[in-house]
């Protein structure tokens, strides 16, 4: 339904500078008549502006401001904007300030069977391969910058699932091209070897920074088991494509070596392993030894018949060495693993825990990767990529993969250039990392998840009893504006039904990073809100007004 038009315009501060923004007003409601006229709202950036930008400013007042049209005026950007829902609030929604805004509208309003059953969140998360292997080797301070951006709560994204790589370690007789730092070392070097438990010092340390800094999910993981354990000698994978690497004759000494590395950490470092993975990617059939390629990985395939071979053998040695540790599944979704999962004989599939870790596969198709070049594609993609997830998928936790890059690539939260000669490190913090912090720093552990029905590519619902808060992440990928209406009473009749809802907001755009909005009044149980193009509008609604 489209809106009426817009009434009035307003102006607000940019990032806390001396500049202004320029946003239109619309009304919202839609049955609210055309012709009803609202005051003007100017939001003066500061009161210590130049005379140029106060000449600047004035000018713009007097070319936008109509005859006889009242003003109210908000003078400091240090003052937190409220406004009432009786006075201009009910209609009143904040666009970005660039040219080119949208005009066409779409009005949707969540119907009240618009949820499903609820699940329980477990957490957001990164996995440490390969970039630990960097982190862990920097200066105290660089490290200590790059942790918390990652795991503290109040500095960063407030990740708190860790999924830790236990390395294979290539023969180095082999002279393999590894990515930069993808030579993850291995824990025990030969078969009659004894564990040498330091050996990958770097990544240990950031495993251990981010416990220190609130991570309570943790996941060990392999790529491929050490190479001595190979049929080709190496960690990359077999010498042709889809064939198996592990030599049966070590199915033994893979299972011991998996879970001996979770059982040292629970008695030596007093961290617990929720979940071991002991395939990655294992029936997608690409792990192969390529010379030519001069940044190979390890990887490992495993055929049907292998995984199932070896699960009883993983769950039975997880008993027998008293580990609470569940069996996780494949690290990476795809149509091959469901196959592989569907096909799976009952005996063996009950010993797999269902995947409670998803990792965010960034470029799934050509199409896609040219697509992410664009900034503002990368934005709309991750954002609608975690509602699927959520919403179809129903994963209890949300991994990104590979948080630290290097400069130039797609992928990374974080990059830098992975060496050790620049102190301070040059970070630079991407798009994507402002996206998830939309979700990550508001939907928390322990919060119930209503997956969408309707529009599961653009909206996320979740709701804490516990901490009295209803978090509302919208989408929207689109050049349209799209109105929301929901009804918080669906999944929240706890709340106080006789007072005022304030909502708090955070948007990321193409022009803003995770910025925060000014707050909204809502009458329980409605709550209404604009959501501006190529946005993701998190709103984090709590009982009362502060």
């Amino acid at each position: 339904m489209a809106l009426t038009p817009p009434l009035t315009l307003i102006l607000q501060p940019g990032n806390g500078s001396n500049g202004f923004c320029l946003f239109r007003f619309h009304s919202f409601h839609p049955y609210l008549p055309g012709q009803v006229r609202r005051p003007l709202c100017i939001s003066s950036p500061d009161e210590d502006r130049d005379a140029d930008e106060q000449q600047s400013f004035s000018a713009e007042i007097a070319r936008l401001g109509s005859p006889g049209e009242s003003l109210c005026t908000f003078s400091s950007s240090s003052e937190r904007l409220h406004f009432e829902q009786n006075d201009v609030q009910q209609w009143l929604f904040w666009l970005p300030g660039f040219p080119g805004l949208p005009i066409k509208e779409e009005f949707i309003i969540l119907p009240a069977d618009a949820v499903s059953k609820s699940f329980t969140w477990e957490g957001w998360g990164t996995s440490l391969c390969w970039w630990a292997n960097f982190a862990g080797g920097l200066q105290l301070d660089d490290k200590g910058r790059l942790l918390d951006l990652l795991f503290d709560l109040k500095k960063g994204l407030g990740l708190n699932v860790v999924r830790y790589n236990i390395g294979g370690g290539a023969d180095p007789a082999l002279n393999e091209y590894l990515r930069p730092f993808g030579h993850v070392p291995g824990l025990k070097p030969g078969s009659n070897s004894s564990y040498n438990w330091y050996a990958d010092s770097r990544q240990q340390s950031i495993l251990l920074g981010a416990r220190d800094r609130g991570a309570n999910v943790f996941e060990a993981f392999s790529n491929s088991p050490p190479h001595w354990m190979t049929l080709s000698g190496s960690v990359t994978g077999n010498t042709r494509w889809g064939q198996d690497n592990l030599n049966p004759d070590y199915d033994e000494a893979f299972v011991d070596y998996l879970t001996e590395v979770v059982k040292y950490y629970k008695e030596h470092r007093g961290l617990h392993f929720d979940y071991l993975a002991p395939f990655n990617e294992p029936v997608e059939g690409w792990w192969n030894i390529n010379r030519k390629k001069k940044t190979a990985q390890e990887g490992c395939n495993f055929t049907v018949s292998s995984i199932r071979r070896l699960i009883p053998k993983l769950k039975k040695a997880l008993v027998k060495k008293k580990l609470k540790t569940r069996l996780s599944a494949f690290d990476a979704w795809s149509q091959n693993t469901v196959r592989v999962l569907l096909g799976m004989d009952e005996d063996a599939l009950s010993a797999i825990d269902q995947i409670n870790v998803h990792t965010y596969v960034f470029i799934t198709s050509r199409e896609d990767y040219a697509k992410r070049r664009q900034v503002r594609e990368a934005c709309d993609s991750i954002g609608r990529h975690i509602a699927l997830d959520l919403n179809e998928l129903q994963a209890s936790a949300w991994c990104y993969w590979q948080a630290l890059e290097m400069p130039g690539s797609l992928w990374g939260l974080l990059q830098t250039s992975f060496t050790y000669d620049t102190h301070p490190i040059n970070l630079t913090i991407s798009k994507q990392y402002y996206v998830l912090m939309q979700f990550s720093k508001w939907i928390r552990p322990g919060f119930q998840i209503f997956p969408v029905d309707k529009f599961a590519e653009h909206l996320v619902i979740s709701a804490s009893f516990a901490a009295k808060v209803v978090v509302l992440v919208f989408i929207n990928e689109s050049t349209a504006l799209r109105d929301f209406s929901y009804d918080v009473s669906v999944i929240a009749p706890w709340m106080n039904t006789q007072g005022k809802m304030e909502a708090t907001l955070f948007r990321t755009s193409v022009t803003e990073n995770h910025e925060s909005l000014p707050s909204l009044v809502f009458d329980f149980p409605s709550v209404m809100i604009r959501v501006s193009s190529r946005s993701v509008t998190t709103m984090v609604i709590s009982e009362g007004v502060s």
